[in-house]
């Protein structure tokens, strides 16, 4: 990376929203058509089916169907790995992926602090202690650093999340955890199709977390999730958790533990299956879209593409875009303002760190009883603030931009003009 020049920030940004630009952009261009025609005949054919075939499971039941069972085992050769059970989110995912551990209650697991909630939150209701290992700060995602920094005789178990569709650096992590026995599970609801050396995200720890939400992707009509592995106890393990504890024999069906309803319908997979179809083209255009504008930005002093480690392949569930230069978080808001008044979605931020939410740092996950850390001697009194300073860091110096498949090579090419106008303006704000 060429060394940044900092672009001092301008006594007076208002203007900027106002001014007239050359390269405007409509928000219209940046709307996603994600569902098609092969969707809507898939469903309809699953609606057909429940209503002309009779189940002793009920209508769009994955038990009597054939839907379910194909998604699966599809999207599990798309990934890699042995076979897949299909849940009703990536929250569900998560929680029935890390059940299937078997971890004792009080445990510690070493998670992302940047992340959404459904990230963590099967973790607590484990009753487990999340500690937060840091990042790099050029990154979103967990490093081999930071999780080695925070290992304990208590750990078991590594949660790594490739946040933006971007693999974490895996060799380094998976070898920390071959050394101390402790599993890892990869949270891949943001990056389906991505890749580190060859190998797709979700095929390479105990197991993997996928997210079927309309946002993702790919989507299994709306909500859904997927739990990939190769481990044919795990994922029995997890598949059983997410029906109720079911385990199945040839005599019948035995509830052998404790578990939630997670199953995904015969509906939504068929959505999935029609969609799985139109993967590999979703992860290949978005990967064409962001190279093009990293190009575009290569000579920029203000923004340029966030880092990847080598040997990772994005798969861009969004751009997250590097403010070069140390600025203030007014400066990187006006950007990002300046950026929308030209019609591109931005934001100043991705999402706020998890234990900056005031549900956390209150510790009301068990009402009143600050259960699981309540429970635990060593970690009654365990503080979170500060814990991830490079993490802390990059929140500070990235912003995010929409990007999707659905965008144009011209409408790219418009928000790379765009982009080095605002850098031009700015730098020359007159300070």
């Amino acid at each position: 990376m060429k060394n940044p020049t900092r672009i001092p920030p301008p006594t007076n940004l208002s203007h900027f929203s106002a001014k007239k630009v050359s390269s405007q952009c409509e928000k219209k261009e940046f709307e996603r058509k994600l569902i098609g025609q092969a969707e809507e005949d898939a469903a309809l054919r699953a609606v057909k089916r429940a209503r002309e075939e009779s189940s002793e499971f009920g209508a769009f039941d994955r038990y009597g169907g054939i839907e379910v069972s194909a998604y699966e085992k599809e999207f599990a050769a798309y990934i890699g790995v042995a076979d897949a059970a299909a849940v009703s989110s990536g929250t569900a995912a998560l929680h029935a992926a890390f059940a299937a551990l078997e971890i004792e209650p009080g445990a510690e697991v070493i998670c992302p602090p940047i992340s959404d909630v459904g990230g963590v939150a099967p973790i607590l209701m484990q009753l487990c202690i999340p500690v937060f290992a840091d990042s790099r700060a050029e990154s979103y995602n967990v490093s081999p650093q930071g999780i080695r920094a925070v290992l304990s005789p208590r750990t078991r178990a590594i949660v790594v999340a490739h946040i933006a569709g971007e693999p974490c650096e895996m060799d380094a992590i998976l070898e920390i955890a071959r050394e101390n026995n402790i599993p890892v599970i990869e949270d891949v609801a943001q990056a389906h199709g991505a890749t580190w050396k060859g190998h797709r995200c979700g095929s390479m720890g105990a197991g993997g977390a996928f997210s079927m939400m309309g946002g993702k992707h790919h989507t299994s009509g709306g909500q859904g999730g997927m739990v990939t592995s190769s481990d044919p106890d795990f994922l029995r393990r997890a598949r059983a958790f997410a029906d109720r504890g079911k385990m199945f024999y040839p005599t019948g069906i035995v509830n052998e533990v404790a578990g939630l309803n997670y199953r995904m319908t015969e509906l939504e997979a068929a959505i999935g299956r029609a969609q799985l179809e139109k993967l590999p083209s979703i992860v290949s255009r978005r990967q064409t879209l962001a190279k093009r504008l990293a190009g575009h930005l290569e000579n920029s002093n203000l923004f340029r593409l966030g880092w990847t480690p080598q040997g990772g392949e994005s798969s861009f569930w969004f751009l997250r875009i590097r403010i070069l230069g140390e600025q203030t978080e007014n400066f990187k808001n006006e950007i990002t303002n300046a950026m929308n008044a030209r019609g591109i979605p931005s934001a100043p931020t991705y999402t706020s760190m998890i234990y900056h939410q005031k549900w956390f740092k209150d510790r009301r996950v068990f009402p009143r009883s600050r259960i699981p850390w309540s429970l635990c001697p060593h970690n009654q009194n365990r503080t979170y603030e500060g814990c991830c300073p490079n993490a802390e860091a990059a929140m500070r110096n990235h912003i995010r931009i929409t990007l999707n498949e659905s965008m144009s090579v011209d409408l790219i090419d418009r928000v790379a003009e765009a982009m080095l106008e605002i850098e031009n303006q700015f730098s020359g704000a007159g300070c």
